[in-house]
């Protein structure tokens, strides 16, 4: 998969993937506002160019968490850090590395805000179900989670994701997805919630 290519149909303003941006940025704003000043810690795994994340920030300059940013391809990578730089965001860092071994993201968890973008169509089922399993210890208690995951094949998984967040023990805050082909994942980590194990390995991409 050509992932840099991949990304441009984010610039047609008639595509899904344009479409789904939009809903993506707006759940992360929400749960930015929600967690206000506590927002201390953002972790967002296969990151791409940082499009979702970092405009939501830069219109929060009251919010200054660290931010970590884990992308594998070295142009999407780069082009991150440079957005990060271009907004006027401190406290960004991109981790040219793969997002779906845990020892990279370790030293910044728990997240207040973990972002599984772009994740769930490129795994198997098995891969989704582990790594929701392993939210509650990624999470911050209160914290949020945002994944997403398209409609592309017969049957549609996006009710069992919805499934398997429940299962992990996160509230579902808000869903955003049939008839539309992708669907928006906004779920919290209860309070009072205990942290489960962190794996060694979330997932592998197959595509």
């Amino acid at each position: 998969m050509d992932w840099l290519e991949w990304h441009l149909r984010y610039d047609d303003p008639a595509s899904s993937l344009s479409a789904r941006l939009a809903v993506v940025r707006r759940r992360i704003g929400q749960a930015l506002d929600d967690l206000g000043p506590r927002c201390r810690q953002v972790v967002s795994l296969c990151a791409g160019d940082g499009r979702d994340l970092l405009p939501a920030l830069a219109v929060r300059p009251a919010l200054v968490p660290d931010v970590l940013l884990v992308e594998l391809d070295p142009s999407l990578a780069r082009d991150a850090a440079e957005n990060a730089a271009g907004l006027g965001l401190a406290g960004v860092l991109v981790a040219e590395a793969d997002a779906g071994d845990t020892a990279v993201v370790a030293d910044a968890l728990p997240a207040d805000l973990l972002l599984l973008c772009g994740i769930f169509g490129n795994v198997v089922d098995a891969d989704i179900r582990a790594t929701l399993a392993a939210t509650p210890g990624m999470v911050a208690p209160g914290g949020y989670v945002v994944w997403t995951r398209g409609w592309f094949e017969h049957p549609d998984l996006r009710p069992q994701v919805r499934r398997w967040s429940l299962e992990a023990g996160l509230e579902e805050v808000a869903y955003d997805g049939e008839p539309a082909r992708y669907g928006v994942g906004l779920y919290r980590r209860p309070a009072d919630s205990a942290p489960t194990p962190l794996p060694d390995r979330l997932f592998t991409f197959v595509r």
